[in-house]
């Protein structure tokens, strides 16, 4: 008996810390808003906030429930309390359900996601791409999105830097008299670091110092005008010239897939601890018996 309450003890340690790992994911989605750029790239209904903050608040609010199991679980050892113990396994099976549902969906909302997703961005870059709040065909918030997805993954356009000619971007240009042949965010930056917008650095910086910029767009380039040189010979190493779709639908890939495996992790661990509910429940009842 006292073997199997400090297995039990050790499962629900457990749980604790994989509750914990989901609320700072999650807190860390709150206070790194930038990844809502990204997702905005494949969730266009929403903005990037409303996306990162929904995927935020849903992690939160997992990680504070298992973190409540837990608690009930030790609470329920401690009484050797049947009643309590079986409460307790019904919370587990509900939670593992919930997950195994959650990455199900998930794993199938990122395939369907994935399927037209090449269309989609080829047609949004070649109509919606412009920062002009003046203009109704521009959509500031993929355009936004799409600048941070070419300054973090030094990447231009969706197939390649050749995408933004004739687009509705690129004629605006030519009126305008600015005729550059491709955004500032396709450009080589003259600091690399500014990349780390993501890093634990940046966003402490951020929080504690309220430091709110923005380097994709203003990002510091090496040479502006060799970069927007019509000639390939002119511009190479100047200008990014690998498209975006690969990298994001790659980091997106990545993204699925760590949370499907925390999901399957934490639903392995809670299996475990329905286990060993179990025999605690079992040798509890035997002893009442004796």
């Amino acid at each position: 008996m006292k073997y199997l309450k400090v297995a039990f003890f050790t499962f629900n340690l457990l749980i604790w810390l994989a509750g914990c790992t989901v609320l700072v994911i999650g807190a860390w989605l709150l206070l790194e808003p930038s990844k809502g750029h990204l997702l905005n790239l494949f969730v266009p209904s929403l903005t990037p906030h409303e996306t990162t903050h929904l995927i935020a608040y849903s992690l939160l609010g997992l990680g504070v429930t298992v973190l409540t199991v837990g608690f009930f679980g030790c609470r329920a050892a401690f009484h050797e309390n049947q009643c309590i113990l079986a409460i307790y396994m019904s919370m587990l099976i509900a939670l593992i359900v919930t997950e195994l549902v959650t990455a199900a969906v998930g794993g199938l909302m990122t395939f369907r996601i994935l399927a037209g997703l090449e269309e989609r961005l080829t047609d949004k870059l070649a109509e919606n791409y412009g920062h002009d709040p003046a203009d109704p065909t521009s959509d500031i918030p993929f355009s936004h999105s799409l600048d941070f997805a070419q300054f973090k993954f030094n990447c231009c356009g969706i197939h390649g830097d050749g995408d933004y000619n004739g687009t509705a971007w690129w004629r605006d240009g030519q009126i305008s008299g600015t005729r550059r042949q491709v955004p500032v965010t396709c450009c080589v930056l003259k600091n690399s670091e500014v990349k780390n917008t993501g890093s634990p650095m940046s966003v402490v910086s951020r929080v504690f110092h309220m430091n709110n910029e923005k380097p994709w767009l203003h990002p510091q380039l090496r040479d502006e005008a060799a970069c927007q040189v019509v000639d390939e010979v002119g511009h190479e190493g100047y200008r990014h010239k690998e498209g975006c779709l690969g990298k994001v639908t790659s980091w997106l890939q990545y993204e699925s897939l760590t949370l499907v495996f925390l999901g399957m992790a934490m639903a392995g661990i809670q299996t475990f601890g329905i286990i060993t509910s179990a025999f605690l429940c079992r040798t509890i009842r035997d002893m009442q018996i004796d």
